[in-house]
């Protein structure tokens, strides 16, 4: 299996309170193209997600994205778990749910032991 690492993706991120969102999305285009390009079995996004731990809507709509056509329309399940700039109850709402759809997030220091076990397109055991 093939995994795509990444972490620290701080969206929402402000430089000298310019936005930088249109250069996150870029590279988050980018990132797109190489799981596609390279054909990605796992994408994990280690901690770090947002930029803070109550982001503006914008970085909470180009995640929605992403994670959208990672897992439903290039069909690559994802893990991602909190860091310290984000906040690990609001990353993990609907984990539960997203996790029929290959997103697979660990909001709590509890479940960071469980396995996840890929056995075809998005199951798990």
């Amino acid at each position: 299996m093939k995994f795509l690492h990444t972490s620290d993706w701080h969206l929402g991120r402000q430089f000298h309170n310019v936005s930088l969102i249109d250069d996150q999305k870029h590279v988050l285009n980018q990132v797109l193209d190489y799981v596609e390009r390279e054909a990605v079995d796992v994408v994990i996004i280690a901690g770090d997600v947002y930029d803070r731990a109550i982001p503006p809507t914008i970085a909470v709509d180009l995640l929605d994205e992403t994670l959208n056509k990672i897992c439903l329309e290039l069909k690559v399940p994802v893990i991602m778990i909190p860091g310290n700039h984000d906040s690990a109850d609001r990353l993990k709402f609907g984990a539960n749910h997203f996790r029929q759809a290959g997103l697979h997030i660990l909001g709590e220091l509890t479940r960071i032991t469980e396995s996840i076990t890929f056995v075809g397109e998005f199951t798990t055991e």
